[in-house]
């Protein structure tokens, strides 16, 4: 067992060193490909989340000669934090291994009550959807300006919520890919890195307009633009779903 815990966080540990014997206790969250699960620690609420077993060469290869998914997106947590850019608040890392070979992995954070922006996106152009999508273009310029590219940006990994004041918040999960450029995203870049923003093209074509104004750019061609970059990817992407139910198809 290897575990990195936020020295901030020390009264953490004795939980995390229990978590496997505790994780199926914790409210379940999200079922999938990763797991995740909420508690109750010290009057605390944290979340848990269990990433699937590593299969194959990258069994072999992450803990080793790769970072774990869990401890990357642990260190990118604490990046985002360093740039003022909200995510969950990263408490520890814990990677198991059995005979050498990386088995369960878990990053741990601080409990998050934002909503996923995609109501918000399958609602536009509702009002009320207007003053929150504004706020979304105006927290990816931010990221983007930072220098911060997400590898898997899409509309489930970008949550929001609105405070008693009434003011709109975002935060960004799923980060352990990440690429911190160190300087202000080019265009090309930018537009490329919201090809995977999975929303109604007319709301993704309003996030864009904003966005582009708020970067300084032509807001006609960088809603083109970014058109162009999504309908190539949603292409390309439902051209390998068939592909592979074709391949599973002979296999059987």
């Amino acid at each position: 067992m290897k575990c990195y815990i936020n020295p901030s966080m020390e009264r953490f540990r004795s939980f995390i060193e229990q978590l496997p014997d505790r994780f199926e206790q914790g409210k379940l969250i999200f079922q999938g490909r990763n797991t995740i699960r909420s508690f109750e620690v010290a009057g605390e609420r944290i979340t848990v989340k269990r990433f699937r077993k590593p299969s194959g060469i990258n069994a072999l290869t992450y803990g080793h000669l790769r970072k774990s998914k869990a401890r990357r997106a642990f260190e990118h947590a604490t990046e985002l934090c360093r740039l003022k850019i909200p995510t969950p608040e990263p408490i520890g890392w814990r990677e198991d291994y059995r005979r050498g070979i990386i088995r369960d992995t878990y990053l741990i954070t601080r409990y998050s009550d934002f909503k996923p922006i995609s109501e918000m996106t399958n609602a536009f152009p509702a009002p009320h959807t207007l003053p929150v999508l504004e706020g979304m273009a105006a927290f990816i310029a931010d990221l983007h300006r930072k220098g911060v590219e997400h590898g898997d940006f899409n509309n489930g990994n970008t949550q929001w919520k609105i405070d008693e004041a009434g003011r709109c918040h975002f935060e960004v999960i799923d980060i352990n890919r990440m690429n911190f450029r160190g300087r202000e995203l080019t265009r090309k870049e930018s537009l490329y890195n919201l090809r995977r923003f999975n929303c109604p093209m007319t709301a993704h074509s309003y996030i864009l307009g904003r966005y582009g104004e708020l970067r300084g750019w032509d807001n006609y061609y960088s809603q083109m633009d970014g058109a162009r970059q999504y309908s190539n990817f949603v292409v390309a992407r439902d051209h390998r779903d068939r592909l592979k139910k074709l391949i599973r198809g002979k296999k059987k």
